[in-house]
């Protein structure tokens, strides 16, 4: 197991340790509050049930924690990275739920205790999601490994002397009807959803909560509608042309190997964006795209609806690229990053 890794699932496993001690020295109240409208809160539960609740929480999310981090076979190293993170962020915002609301409900009263105490809560437990995120690392994989992984034809070969030459800029513009349909869609539902909480009284974070995933997760869908994929001398960008994004970024010290494919939409997860554990792609139709391999065993796959030549381009100049700044990397400096 990567040393990393399993520091980032200790970091997640904590919480439920956390809770049993902090329940004896904060023992639960008879009451504490559970839902907020405007007024302040309008519903409460026992103490006891509340910590019964969290303690769940807390022992599952260690259960997804310890699988994350020990099953190396089963979960790749890009998946368990957000795995772990979101086994951390749910462990440590139940635990600091318990505790805000038991401290703040010893001081003020079961009535008295505000829903911005339980917003901390989530920032703390979002805290502590993107801290395990970050202690878990990106594993790079040796030379060995990469060779075995990437066809020869398309490695990223060093180019030094007379062949060095600047690097001409490429690019190329893509547009997916699936993601703005998804997007639309989404932020169709985002509204009606807000103009039913907002006729029942909702309180303010169940608005944020509500407004922020649907309304979040559908403008990301529209970014996705149009894009426009880029190369230069330092790697290749895809920005949004809808939204004033950049959408994802590989540094050309990243390139392992490019190479042109016929992307079936069978074999890469469907159309539109498609996150899958070792690869990540976007597909507009099915077609030939770029494949880039990246130093972490991923890959990307982009689809270029202007066709082969110009996807075969797109390839050269980041081949080109790579090359060009490629350094060599030891099997021992590559595992430890």
């Amino acid at each position: 197991m990567n040393p990393r890794r399993g520091l980032a699932g200790l970091l997640a496993i904590l919480p439920l340790a956390a809770l049993l001690l902090t329940a004896p020295v904060l023992p639960p109240p008879d009451r504490v509050p559970t839902h907020w409208s405007g007024a302040g809160p309008d519903r409460w539960s026992a103490g006891g049930e509340l910590l019964g609740v969290l303690l769940t929480v807390t022992v599952l999310a260690a259960v997804a924690a310890a699988a994350a981090a020990i099953l190396t076979r089963a979960v790749p190293p890009a998946w368990s990275r957000w795995a772990l993170a979101l086994a951390g962020a749910v462990g440590w915002g139940a635990v600091a739920v318990y505790t805000v609301l038991v401290w703040r409900t010893g001081v003020d009263g079961p009535r008295g205790v505000g829903e911005a105490w339980v917003a901390l809560s989530v920032v703390l437990g979002l805290v502590a999601g993107a801290l395990t995120y970050a202690v878990h690392g990106r594993r790079l994989l040796t030379r060995e490994q990469l060779d075995e992984l990437v066809p020869e034809r398309a490695r990223v070969q060093p180019v030094r002397g007379r062949a060095v030459r600047p690097v001409e800029a490429w690019s190329t513009d893509v547009a997916s009807g699936t993601m703005a349909v998804i997007g639309w869609g989404l932020l169709a539902v985002g509204v009606v959803s807000l103009v039913a909480l907002l006729a029942m009284d909702a309180g303010v974070w169940q608005l944020v909560l509500v407004g922020g995933v649907l309304l979040g997760a559908g403008l990301l869908a529209l970014a996705w509608a149009r894009v426009r994929i880029a190369v230069d001398a330092d790697g290749l960008t895809v920005r949004s042309q809808l939204v004033p994004v950049r959408l994802t970024r590989v540094r050309v010290a990243d390139v392992a190997g490019v190479e042109v494919q016929v992307l079936d939409p069978m074999r890469w997860g469907g159309l539109g964006l498609r996150p899958l554990p070792d690869r990540t792609a976007y597909i507009v139709d099915g077609g030939p795209g770029l494949v880039v391999h990246k130093r972490d065993g991923r890959r990307l796959a982009l689809q270029v609806t202007e066709g082969d030549q110009v996807a075969r381009a797109g390839a050269r100049t980041l081949l080109q690229a790579a090359g060009q700044r490629v350094r060599a990397i030891s099997p021992s400096a590559a595992a430890s990053g």
